[in-house]
This record gives structure tokens, sequence and C-alpha cells, in this order.
């Protein structure tokens, strides 16, 4: 943000001055030098040329050809700089306050239909101010973290405004007070799963296993999972600990029979609602991570065995497979306070904002204590980074293949994404709710086949980062058809032996 807003200043006034002897030679080699700079930042850190990149340069761009312009419109030095001025203030608001107005197409929690960030140092007296307004029914913190001091996530609060009030009017009576740093609405998200309607043909893959449905799961094989399994037979891959995979969903079935003795309880506000699932698409997710493979039950799963890793549940979804952007959040924060190492999160929808301030917040919550977030690129058949948290520069993306390992028709594109990766995503059978089964398509059963191979990373490697993860992933990874659109597709055989 400061560096933008040197660039616009130096851009504008090397303009005005472009005449002036001393001042244009000083003024250009700042902002070469400020450009220079800001461009090396981003690809330090990101090594690579992504879709918040691009999006920083056009901005760039569009307000300095504005301040441009402006300059060249006036002749008077005054007006001049007050046009370079309004660009800098146009980039701020831009980047700062992004809600003057919520789309009211927008579907928000009727229970809390805002978030907002508070000024850490005024956060009382502006919660009292804010039930003062008769429009306000109520203003609850979200969860807080063991680590609060660490984090700003113990700043944002939901809001609960009367049914009745206008939601724009309601936000711009809120914006005006002092303390307020963030508004953004808390929005409702809803699971998808997308029924199968391809009849899976019998794989050499159930020769490796003796689970009854091996033979459907033509996903194993195209991995290459009965050259996996072996691997975990010889003395030179031990765990260094029991990586701990948490399913952020409707919730998961510990009493299903393919998931029992790999399910792992944690202390919890609501034990009763992570260990059910009415709706049944966690426990499917769960399922493909960590069925219990090999016991002459249902499936086989990217899990060798509970001593490698254990599952979990919070539940963020109700049976009806709906959320909220509040929910989500403090379901990380429960996780990673939980001990999760990796984190599987088979949701998302598509951002509505410029930014998510309390996602990324709990992300990066997440991120700085080491765990690894494993995300749904989405089915819109678009761009994955329209889609949040798939969006995330510190998640793994994952997109979802068909059997001839081509993007899934429903896929979103992960082109645009920090770290995308690509795995089977259709006709994939698992567990489902009533102890039954089911086969189902989509990125929401793509993306628990990285998850349960990165938790059996971990436990290799507890130190593993998202990014070692990821780059061991791609370069042991196998092509795709369109590995621009999908990344390469994950090869649990050679990512395990790559860690030796």
């Amino acid at each position: 943000m400061i560096l933008y807003n040197i660039l616009i200043f130096t851009f504008g006034f090397w303009n005005i001055f472009k005449k002036h002897k001393s001042l244009s030679p000083i003024l250009g080699f700042s902002f070469m030098a400020s450009f220079a700079f800001w461009v090396f930042s981003i690809l330090n850190s990101s090594n690579r040329i992504d879709a918040k990149m691009l999006e920083g340069f056009i901005v760039l761009l569009g307000l300095s050809l504005l301040g441009f312009i402006l300059i060249s419109l006036s002749k008077n030095k005054i007006a001049q700089i007050g046009a370079v001025i309004m660009s800098v203030a146009g980039l701020n608001l831009y980047v700062t306050n992004p809600h003057s107005t919520i789309n009211r197409d927008i579907k928000m929690d009727t229970k809390a239909e805002l978030i907002i960030k508070l000024d850490h140092d005024r956060s009382s007296e502006v919660i009292s101010e804010l039930r003062n307004f008769s429009f306000i029914e109520g203003v609850n913190p979200l969860l807080k973290p063991k680590e609060a001091e660490t984090t700003q996530i113990d700043d944002f609060h939901t809001v609960n405004i009367n049914d009745a009030y206008d939601i724009n009017l309601a936000i711009s009576e809120i914006t005006q007070l002092s303390g307020v740093d963030w508004i953004e609405p808390n929005e409702i998200l809803k699971l998808e799963p997308i029924a199968s309607t391809l009849k899976n043909e019998k794989t050499n893959f159930s020769n490796s296993v003796n689970d009854p449905m091996a033979d459907t799961q033509w996903n194993m094989e195209a991995l290459n999972m009965q050259d996996y399994y072996p691997l975990f037979e010889k003395s030179k891959y031990q765990p260094v600990k029991t990586a701990k995979l948490f399913i952020l969903d409707s919730g998961v079935n510990p009493k299903h029979e393919d998931i029992g003795t790999n399910f792992q309880r944690h202390k919890s506000n609501d034990v009763n609602a992570n260990e059910s699932d009415e709706n049944g698409h966690g426990t499917h997710c769960a399922g493909v991570a960590s069925a219990i493979s090999n016991n002459g039950k249902g499936i086989a799963s990217m899990s060798p065995g509970n001593q490698w890793v254990t599952v979990s549940s919070v539940k963020v979804m109700n049976k009806f497979g709906y959320g909220t952007q509040a929910s989500i959040v403090e379901g990380i924060i429960e996780a990673v306070d939980a001990g999760a190492d990796v984190i599987s999160m088979s949701l998302g929808g598509r951002s509505n904002q410029i930014k998510e301030e309390a996602y990324n917040e709990a992300l990066q919550y997440a991120e700085d204590r080491n765990v690894i977030i494993i995300a749904a690129a989405g089915n819109n058949a678009g761009d994955a980074s329209k889609i949040v948290p798939a969006n995330s520069e510190i998640v793994i993306t994952v997109t979802a293949l068909d059997k001839s390992l081509n993007k899934a028709q429903f896929s979103n594109y992960i082109t645009n994404t920090n770290y995308g990766i690509a795995a089977p995503g259709t006709s994939i059978p698992s567990p489902w709710k009533g102890g039954k089964y089911a086969t189902l398509d989509g990125t929401s059963m793509a993306a628990p086949h990285v998850s349960g191979l990165v938790a059996v990373m971990k436990s290799l490697n507890p130190q593993l980062t998202t990014k070692q993860a990821f780059d061991i992933l791609d370069k042991t990874g196998t092509n795709t058809k369109a590995n621009h659109l999908t990344g390469r597709m994950i090869n649990p055989t050679k990512a395990i032996r790559s860690m030796k």
C-alpha cells in the first residue's frame, strides 16, 4: 500500500516537473527505483506472476494514467498537484474501503449480516456505540484463538442488523464510527455435490487391496496407488508423528464402518455437531482422504493407517449444506487450536468482495502455525481465483480431473492461483450419510485426495511448509492433458519417495 502511494506520487510529480532540470531526474529515478522495488518484492514473495500481481499493475497503470491525463489538462501547478493527490486518495479508497454499498443479490446470514473489524485499542468503546444504534440487534466477537496476541482475529465481530432496516444504510452509518476499520458481508455459502452419472469400470487396483469397492476406484488406479501402499510396509518409511487431518465441512460420521478407528475426537464447543453428518458431504470427503484401507469394507483411501494420519471434523455447514463466512473462519481457528497439521476445505464460494479480511486473518493464523490448508477450486467451470478460500495465496488449490486426465467440465481452472495442483474428481466412491456409500463428482472430491497425501507427508516431516509440500507435489506430479489449467496431477508414490 505504501509503495503504491509512492509510485503514484513520484509518477505524478515527475510529469508535473518534467521540464525542471534538477527535479525531473530525481523524481524520475525515484519512480523507477520504487517501481522496480515493488515488482521485486512481489516476485520475491511469490516467485510467479499471479492474479493479485496483475491486479496491482492494472490499478497502478489506471490511476497513473488518470493522474497523467488530469495533469496534462491543466497548466496550473496547484491543480496538477491536486490531481496527483486525488489519484492517491482514489487508490486508498479502492484498497481500504470496498463496501460503500453491498449488492442486494448477496445472501447474508439473517442472524449476523456483517463482519466488522474494530480498532483493537478502542473495541469496547466502539461496541458500546454500535449497540446504541436502534437497527443493531447484536454485536458478537468471532471465536477467540488461543494465541490471540499473535493475530487480529479477536478484533473481528459479527453484527446482526434488524431485518426491516436497509443493509446499505446500516453500513453507511456504521462506517461513520471512528474505530471501525473494515466491514464485509457475512455471506452464506452452499455445498453443491454433484451426483455422478457415469458407471465405473472394473480396475486393476482391486488386486492391491481387499476393499470390495476398490474395483470401482479408477481414481486410485490413476494415482498408481498399487505402488503406494507397499512403501509403508518397509522400515525406511516410518511416521515421525501421527498427523492430524481436519475436515471443515458438514461434519463427519465417525460411526461409519469405513472411518471409525481413523477418526479422532477433539475438544470443542459442539462435539456432537462435529461428530454427526446429516448432509453426507463431509463424511464423503473424510473417506476419500482417510477411510480405513484394506479392511475388507468399502473403499481404500490415501491413508496407510491411523498411526500415520487421524481424521477429525469441524462442522461449519449445516445439514442442508449451508454455512457462512463467519462459521468457516471460526472453524479454521478451532482446527488450528486443536492441533491440526492439515485442514481440508471442500467448500467455498464466488468472491463478491475485493478482499476478505476475516478469511485472510484466519488463514494467516493457520499458516503462521505451519498448518497446511487444502481448498477445492470450485465447480463453476471458471477461474478459481474468484473463489474463496481457493484464491488465497497461502492455500493449495485443487482442480478436478476426469478419467482421461482432462480438466473436468465443471472444474474451475487454477491458472491464476499461487499453488495449483490436480487430482481425480469424477465418479469418486466414498462413505456417505446413514452408513452408506455414494459416488460423486466435484472439486470437493479432488481436494481430499491431496489433503490425505499431504497429511502423510506431514507425518514424515512435521516441519513441512505449504510451499515445500506444493513444490514436492508439483515436481513429482504427472502431466495432465491441460497442465496450464489444472496443474499437475499428484503422484503419491513419487511424492513419498522424494521425502526419504
